[in-house]
């Protein structure tokens, strides 16, 4: 008996067990696959069920907007068959149910191709309902085809290229689309009658038995054991019913089901009613929609693998809101209809491309856990199917319920389908509003991803990406590199991240660089602090100076740790990136560093972290430095920490340019500029008054001595008050360096000249 059991628990175990998925390599082999398969699909569905040649061929036949709107709606509906096949589409596999029932629908759709002979056999009612069962057939056998391909997509295309894939998808099938479009465009305005249409059903078969034979070239979809302490499948679906996450999803998909689904598929009917376009332009309309999704889904598609699918499914949900609002403006009977139309179209493929990659990778990647995706699956479906259907006969209800409704309003022309259109607009507002609040993978949020494209220069950015991706050697990547940090746009920053990675150490250093030029970003802060903390000094140092550069306060822990350094070009350089940020904190650690350095490099460094720190406290040592020092760079980069502690420094700055070309002249202006100060207060005229005049006059007659030597003798006889701290100490400071040493060192004039500017008490 226990052997017994122990036979049956073994058995069990290897029924539970699911077959092993395909390896990422097999996968990413069968990619190809899949879109070709696709492609020849697409042709299929252009020239049969989907599009705007059935709705034609429907209204050929003579049939009404409700009639037309229950046929369209039979597909969706049909959907509701997921919840009761599921089981066995996961026994039976998913791949081998995709590829029976998707060859099996291929089969019913060559019944259209009967309809001339029925319409001549049996009238009008007897074509209707002959219609209406092909049209049911294929509905169904596309449905069990649908339910296991959903769960086989989610197995076979890998998430971290998912959408690259869909992108790429989308591009090869919109080539095809355009192409099929135009087929049919041109067959209908050739071919009169049925005829047209019945050529291309022919035709579309044929591409469809192609697209069955390239599926099963994808891998996966294995058929699935399960075990029997699972549970069932139904309770399975109740608990996906209860995850609110899942059911928000649900609900937004419902919405804009809706409010698009039936304003989209009554379209070419406006056009051919309202606007006044011929059947072949109608058609034609198509590949405007094709060339929106040919431009976008590139971008869309990286973006959803980049920044997370919420962010692009909310884009395609604004663009959308838009699209009823031009609809409703668009000129009728008019020879710029179509040209408007057509435009309309585009912005109709870019939305759509944008909803489809968002919400699709969203519902794979963050929405169905992959062990329970039958379940979610199938509901998902069966769900979207019945709304879809409804959604299509209250389209056809509307419009004929609303076949009298004629006028104007607001500007606004107002018919039968500007129901349809308003019902569009409030329903896509409602879904953007929902699914906002989406748990998903997305790493910006929605507002933050739309502030990247408004950031610094999006355009130079992804040029700077295309060319980075296609750069042959480290001349061109250099360039590159350069250019993306031009740009200042958060869209590079990922690239810029990876070149901090390049084995070339020339381009290393100029991603530093590059990286210096760009906003604030907590990656590219991180990035630089990982640089910080590694062993290449050189590239070290220059990292603490784009950290300084950039601002960020999030990288003082990292700099502060960095002053303990045993090397001194990276506690030099860590000093001037803490002044740079204005690290307070630290003014007692630098001061006391300062006063005990004896290597000049680092005393330089100190000195100018205090300077940008205006630590009052630090001018004697500083002070004592300049006195100390000779290099004239040094001695000129000293004074200009101490014009930074009195404040201003930007006054120093153009001092110090004023007197390269002419340094006797910027002196007399500056003292001129004081002595008329002086004038306007009466308690400071008097003998100091004439002393700065006769020290201005020096100046400007080249006599730098007697200039001093006035100029001290003005200073004097004002009051001590004067002046304000620190200033008041530099100047005295100054003006003694320049009696002991004269015109030698010209920044003790600078440094003078700027206090008597900035630091002249009100």
């Amino acid at each position: 008996m226990a052997s017994t059991i122990s036979a049956q628990r073994t058995a069990d175990e290897q029924l539970s067990t699911s077959p092993p998925e395909p390896t990422t390599v097999e996968k990413l082999r069968g990619l190809p696959w899949s879109i070709f398969a696709n492609c020849a699909n697409t042709v299929f569905a252009q020239f049969t069920f989907f599009g705007s040649v059935f709705v034609l061929f429907l209204s050929t036949l003579g049939m009404n907007k409700t009639q037309v709107g229950f046929m369209l709606s039979l597909i969706p509906f049909s959907g509701l068959v997921a919840l009761f096949v599921a089981p066995a589409v996961a026994r039976f596999g998913y791949k081998r149910t995709y590829i029976t029932f998707f060859g099996l629908r291929k089969v019913v759709t060559i019944g259209l191709l009967l309809t001339p002979w029925v319409a001549a056999q049996f009238g009008p009612q007897g074509l209707l309902t002959y219609v209406i069962l092909v049209t049911a057939t294929f509905a169904l056998v596309r449905s069990v085809a649908e339910v296991g391909v959903y769960p086989w997509l989610q197995e076979y295309i890998p998430n971290a290229v998912r959408g690259k894939y869909s992108a790429t998808n989308s591009i090869y099938t919109t080539l095809v689309g355009l192409a099929a479009v135009a087929v049919a465009g041109y067959v209908l305005d050739q071919l009169v009658g049925l005829s047209g249409y019945m050529l291309l059903i022919g035709v579309g078969v044929v591409f469809g038995f192609v697209s069955v034979w390239a599926a099963t070239k994808i891998p996966g979809g294995a058929p699935v054991r399960r075990a029997r302490e699972e549970g069932s499948t139904l309770q399975g679906m109740v608990e996906a019913a209860r995850d609110r996450n899942f059911v928000r999803y649900l609900m937004g998909a419902a919405l804009i089901t809706v409010g698009t689904v039936p304003m989209v598929s009554f379209l070419p009917l406006f056009m051919q009613e309202q606007v006044g376009l011929r059947e072949g332009s109608i058609v034609l309309l198509q590949s405007g929609a094709l060339v929106g999704n040919l431009v976008s889904s590139l971008p869309w598609g990286w973006a959803s693998d980049r920044y997370g699918s919420k962010p692009v499914m909310i884009s395609g949900l604004a663009l959308k809101i838009v699209l009823p609002i031009l609809w409703l403006l668009m000129p009728r009977d008019s020879a710029s209809s179509l040209y408007v139309a057509l435009g309309i179209a585009v912005l109709l493929g870019v939305s759509d491309m944008a909803w489809g990659i968002g919400a699709g990778r969203l519902l794979f990647v963050s929405v169905v856990p992959p062990a329970k995706k039958m379940e979610y699956m199938a509901l998902h479906y069966a769900w979207l199917g019945v709304v879809g259907g409804a959604s299509q006969l209250v389209g056809g209800w509307v419009l004929d319920a609303s076949a009298e409704l004629q006028g104007a309003w607001a500007g606004l022309t107002v018919d039968p389908y500007t129901p349809l259109f308003v019902l569009g607009f409030v329903l896509t507002i409602a879904t953007l509003l929902l699914l906002l609040r989406m748990r998903a993978d997305n790493i910006f949020g929605v507002g933050q991803f739309a502030g990247m494209f408004f950031r610094g220069n999006p355009f130079l950015a992804m040029n700077a990406m295309v060319r980075y991706y296609s750069a042959k050697d480290e001349r061109a990547i250099l360039a590159t590199t350069e250019q993306l940090g031009l740009a200042k746009s958060p869209l590079a920053v990922d690239e810029l991240v990876e070149t901090l990675r390049d084995p070339r150490f020339n381009v290393r250093f100029e991603a530093i660089i590059a990286i210096a030029r760009m906003p604030s970003d907590p990656r590219l802060i991180q990035a630089l602090i990982e640089v910080v903390n590694g062993t290449e000094l050189a590239l070290q140092a220059i990292a603490l100076w784009a950290l300084g550069r950039m601002g960020d306060q999030s990288a003082l822990p990292a700099l502060r740790a960095a002053l303990h350094s045993p090397y001194h070009s990276i506690r030099g350089q860590s000093a001037r990136a803490l002044g740079a940020l204005h690290d307070q904190e630290m003014i007692p650690e630098l001061l006391a560093r300062l006063e005990q350095e004896s290597d000049k490099g680092l005393q330089m460094a100190y000195a100018s972290a205090l300077g940008n720190l205006h630590a009052e406290e630090a001018v004697k040592p500083l002070l004592a430095l300049l006195d100390s020092t000779q290099n004239p760079g040094a001695r000129m980069e000293l004074a200009l920490s101490l014009a930074r502690i009195v404040g201003d420094e930007h006054v120093f700055v153009n001092l110090l340019r004023r007197s390269r070309s002419d340094l006797d002249t910027a002196a007399a202006q500056a003292i001129d500029a004081l002595r008329r100060r002086v004038e306007r207060n009466k308690s400071l005229r008097g003998p100091a008054t004439q002393a700065l005049t006769a020290a201005g006059d020096a100046f400007a007659h080249g006599d730098a001595v007697q200039g001093i030597d006035q100029l001290s003798a003005a200073l004097d006889q004002l009051p001590p008050e004067t002046f304000r701290e620190p200033g008041a100490e530099i100047l005295r400071a100054c003006l003694h360096g320049l009696q002991c040493s004269g015109m030698d060192h010209p920044e003790y004039l600078l440094l003078a000249l700027h206090v008597l500017e900035v630091a002249t008490a009100p």
